[in-house]
């Protein structure tokens, strides 16, 4: 498709989630009352990855990837209270899509509109509110879709966690059903390449995008996208790849998404050493089992009720990270999670609080004290008797414990400091001590030493069925309550640290301590990752190496040891890093930021230090009430736009899918760009006939 001189031109670098949802947030403001009439628009799609799910989801990937998230608790619309600027419109969750795309497919085999005679299906499909269905109707699903995914839809619950493979269905649905709803004056070019390069010619009216094909592409606004950028190797990770250069008989996976590091090299029957017990450890681990041939079968004689059946095509994984633990098992709420009060983190009018603030001092004894009260109403609630105190007499002994902890700064400074003394304040309360919280052993799980792998093994096994335990309680763990109360003070801390809300100091220290705590607590994989796990490590075929260990290369291979594990060291000639980097703009391997970084039209962001001194960060820095880059000097680009996950540092909370009922950030973000790009681009029209773009143009739609 020829591009057009005469209109407006959007370029918008990525086609995943962000990028689809800013497609509709266009939509909805050009469709709404404010929007200037017979306007016309070019709006250029640029990604080499499908569109609508992108890298991370897209479809083709081996179906036995999963989500974290449950089906429920994902969406792509926006919901009527939402703070966005631009029209609500509401649309199905994944979980109400899949219903609605089970649905139609069963009507299409038989009589029986609706699902036929199973009761609870039709009760779900007739929960969903009109407006989702209506959404849901406007919009075919590709064909065979249904039948492709029929037994998961079939096992589909609100809880469920659905394969990656299906969310990235349902992205690709939002994606085309975005660019279908466009008003008629809209025109959308998709270029199926990777942009390298953004510059203005002296003289030029609007800005040219480079293409890794060769294409240029003209543009009055430009919106970054991006999702996951590339990171240059870090000093260790080149050490290594000189290490193992010319030796072909050692095999390094590098991080990245499960979906793309290629596993093939990792022999059967040899051991191989992975880094990383998290959401990609599970990964690997699922792909090296069940992804060659194996199995797990129910089986009540085994620890977590699971056995494990070989196809003799796995390798013998030995693993290790910085805590030496596994993520913990989500727990199984047979519902969406609740939503903890959090009365001392939100009991506090954060605004009249002066930035930056000591998140060490401030805000952590704040997150620890919810954490402890809402471990204890738990336990008083699903166990009576075991807490002596009624809930009132709770709050005020942890409120007591929390005042003497910030009137001592000293103490208020160090992080195992609060679990200390709000933990002392609440045990006479809890006289049984094995029922008592004990956030301490989160923040470091190994606190001793260990005469031998298989005393090391036997204990990680044991934390991880206790762990299945508690699970399985739901509502009534008071553990997973304490353990939950800090994933979701993630979101609180978030929205505090925002721009630089946090100094630098604790950013580093506890802030980053909570998004690694709340992370492995409360973002870990579906137990049943867990049991499969236990299940294969009962087999020999996953061991625990300990926390820290160190790697080297020697002539033998790979070599692994921990401190804190007595004969850890395994060698082995693979090696696997299951993680996946995050972006720093500094250390940036993506074209088209370094680009902009060297003409001076990006910076990272930065945050103060206690010294009144700035220290960067990694992500772009950004005018976050416009989405604009902030260029080299300080001022806001005129053109240049930026979404998603490489501005997470600097404004938070970017990672996460939007979730229903919470007025999602990413929502919020994708329609406040969508709103400046528009404005941007109708500026340029109206004046197309000038040298030079105005940089003070309105950050508003196009308005007659």
């Amino acid at each position: 498709m020829t591009p057009d001189p005469n209109r407006a031109s959007i370029a918008l670098v990525g086609a995943g989630p962000r990028g689809t949802s800013i497609i509709e947030r266009i939509g909805a403001q050009l469709s709404s009352e404010e929007a200037e009439a017979g306007f016309e628009l070019e709006l250029h799609v640029i990604d080499d990855a499908p569109s609508g799910a992108g890298r991370i989801w897209r479809s083709d990937q081996h179906r036995e990837l999963c989500m974290n998230t449950l089906a429920h608790a994902v969406t792509l619309f926006t919901e009527p209270g939402s703070t966005v600027a631009g029209p609500v419109r509401p649309g199905p969750t994944l979980y109400e899509w899949c219903l609605l795309v089970r649905g139609e497919g069963e009507a299409g085999e038989s009589s029986a509109p609706g699902g036929g005679t199973d009761p609870e299906f039709a009760a779900a499909l007739a929960a969903i509110p009109s407006a989702h269905e209506r959404a849901f109707a406007s919009f075919p699903v590709r064909a065979g879709l249904a039948a492709d995914y029929r037994d998961e839809l079939a096992r589909m619950r609100p809880e469920s966690h659905p394969s990656r493979a299906l969310y990235g269905e349902y992205l690709s649905w939002c994606y085309d059903r975005a660019v279908a709803g466009l008003p008629e004056g809209v025109r959308v070019i998709r270029h199926r390449s990777r942009a390298v390069g953004v510059e203005r010619a002296e003289g030029s009216a609007r800005e040219s995008v480079r293409l890794a094909s060769g294409e240029r592409i003209a543009a009055d606004a430009v919106v970054l996208a991006t999702g996951w950028m590339p990171r240059s190797p870090t000093p260790a990770e080149r050490e290594l790849a000189r290490a193992i250069a010319g030796r072909p008989g050692l095999s390094w996976v590098r991080p990245g998404s499960p979906a793309e590091q290629d596993l093939s090299p990792v022999r059967a029957g040899e051991p191989a050493i992975v880094r990383g017990l998290g959401m990609g450890f599970f990964d690997t681990m699922a792909l090296l089992t069940i992804g060659r041939g194996g199995r797990f079968v129910e089986d009540p004689a085994a620890p977590a009720g699971l056995r494990y059946e070989a196809s003799g095509r796995e390798p013998i994984l030995h693993v290790t990270s910085r805590r030496g633990v596994p993520f913990r098992a989500k727990t199984l709420y047979g519902s969406l999670p609740p939503s903890p009060e959090q009365r001392f983190a939100r009991g506090v009018d954060w605004a009249a609080v002066a930035r930056p603030i000591d998140f060490n001092r401030v805000v952590w004894p704040r997150i620890v004290a919810d954490a402890y009260f809402d471990h204890a109403a738990t336990l008083r609630r699903a166990r009576p008797g075991s807490v002596t105190a009624e809930e009132p007499e709770l709050l005020r002994a942890i409120q007591a414990a929390v005042d003497a902890l910030l009137a001592d700064p000293a103490a208020a400074g160090e992080l195992f400091e609060a679990p200390a003394r709000i933990g002392e304040a609440v045990a006479p309360f809890v006289p049984d001590p094995a029922l008592r919280f004990d956030l301490a052993s989160e923040m470091l799980p190994v606190q001793r030493d260990f005469a031998s792998p298989d005393e090391f093994d036997a204990w990680v096994r044991q934390r991880v069925l206790a762990d299945l335990r508690e699970a399985e309680l739901g509502h009534d763990s008071a553990v997973k309550a304490g353990l939950w109360s800090i994933s979701q003070a993630r979101g609180t801390a978030g929205v505090l640290g925002t721009l630089g809300g946090f100094d630098a100091e604790s950013r580093e220290s506890g802030y980053a301590l909570l998004t690694a705590i709340g992370g492995m607590v409360g973002s870990g994989p579906p137990a049943f990752r867990n049991r499969q796990l236990l299940a294969l490590a009962e087999q020999g075929l996953v061991r625990f190496i300990g926390p820290d260990a160190r790697l080297d290369v020697d002539e033998r291979g790979f070599a692994a040891r921990s401190e804190a594990v007595a004969g850890s060291e395994l060698v082995a000639p693979a090696l696997i890093d299951a993680w996946m980097h995050f972006h720093r703009l500094s250390e940036t391997a993506d074209p088209l930021a370094a680009s902009l970084l060297a003409a001076g039209r990006a910076r990272p962001f930065a945050v103060a230090d206690r010294s009144g001194a700035g220290r960067t960060t990694g992500a772009f820095d950004l005018d976050a009430a416009s989405g604009r880059l902030i260029r080299a000097d300080g001022t806001p680009d005129p053109a240049i736009l930026i979404a998603g996950i490489p501005v997470d540092e600097a404004v938070h909370g970017t990672i996460i899918s939007p979730m229903p009922g919470t007025d999602p950030p990413m929502l919020r973000e994708t329609d406040r760009v969508a709103r400046t790009a528009l404005g941007i681009a109708g500026a340029a029209h109206r004046t197309a006939g000038t040298a030079h773009r105005r940089e003070d143009a309105p950050c508003q739609i196009p308005a007659p």
